[in-house]
């Protein structure tokens, strides 16, 4: 119906518009509390365990191949762990992907059903 199409339209330009916008400001405060409360150790550097435990805390995939590339790419020299500049623009880097793959991710499949029981709901005539 129009209805469901205007949904999933709606839909769409919500995640083309969260595709499109810069990373928020915050991003980096946010990333300096988690490294800090994850770096048990107190060494300065997240090791490979205390970097997924993090990015787990922060809902950022931190198994995904993108991921996984990501982290290769700021771990220059092999170490296993990540300074907190460097994670600060690795949690940058996986939230502009996360971003990317919601905006180019087909609308959920219930999308149809939902936007019917809310056509219905509220369909006074």
């Amino acid at each position: 119906s129009e209805f469901q199409q205007l949904c999933q339209q709606l839909e769409q330009a919500a995640v083309a518009r969260a595709a499109s916008a810069p990373p928020p400001a915050d991003m980096s405060a946010k990333a300096k509390r988690v490294f800090e409360a994850h770096d048990a150790n107190l060494t300065g550097k997240l090791s490979g365990r205390e970097l997924r435990e993090a990015l787990d805390s922060m809902k950022l995939d931190s198994t995904s191949p993108d991921a996984m590339a990501l982290l290769r790419r700021f771990d220059a020299d092999g170490s296993g762990t990540l300074s907190l500049s460097e994670f600060q623009q690795l949690c940058q880097q996986l939230e502009q992907a996360a971003v990317a793959r919601a905006a180019s991710a087909p609308p959920p499949a219930d999308m149809s059903a939902k936007a019917k029981r809310v056509f219905e709901a509220h369909d006074a005539n």
